[in-house]
């Protein structure tokens, strides 16, 4: 009996110490515990900062395409208004340059007119000369006519005074 009094004197006496134990134990467990919630929270918190770090840096890359896009944009942009001003200057250089050609047309044809006048002009001084070179070929013709009616007016006149005068040098001759 004395070995069991002794033996449930030492259980009684080392059930603190166990018990010490246990709650050493309970205490451990439960600090491991709160160590792998604390390990959970700070995975999750992490993975939490990670999947942020994550969308901001695909918020940042759909920002720099769309500012890529936007600038590409207007690049584009500018260029087509710089390929409507170059084609408007173009399209203004050829109308001017058909506007001086027609302009250049139009002289030309004010010019053949004014060559057309210039000749008609001359063409009724040409009739005017010939008219006047006939006319004086008509004085000249009857010119001619005239002193050959002259001459052969002075001739007959000539032979008739030679004529009367031989008459009256053969009466004078005769009758004397």
């Amino acid at each position: 009996m004395k070995h069991i009094v002794l033996g449930s004197a030492l259980v009684l006496l080392a059930m603190p110490t166990l018990a010490g134990q246990f709650d050493n134990l309970y205490q451990i467990e439960q600090q491991t515990k709160q160590a792998e919630a604390a390990n959970q929270a700070e995975r999750l918190r992490q993975a939490a900062a990670d999947q942020a770090r994550e969308d901001a840096r695909i918020a940042a890359d759909r920002r720099q395409r769309a500012a890529a896009q936007q600038a590409a944009a207007q690049r584009a942009a500018e260029q087509r208004k710089s390929q409507e001003i170059e084609h408007k200057r173009v399209q203004t250089r050829e109308e001017n340059y058909e506007d001086e050609l027609r302009a250049l047309e139009l002289e030309e044809r004010r010019l053949a007119l004014q060559d057309k006048r210039a000749r008609t002009a001359r063409a009724n001084d040409y009739i005017d000369a010939e008219l006047r070179n006939s006319a004086a070929r008509t004085d000249v013709i009857q010119s001619e006519a005239d002193s050959a009616r002259n001459v052969t007016s002075g001739a007959k006149s000539l032979l008739e005074d030679a004529g009367k005068a031989e008459v009256n040098r053969s009466s004078r001759l005769f009758g004397e």
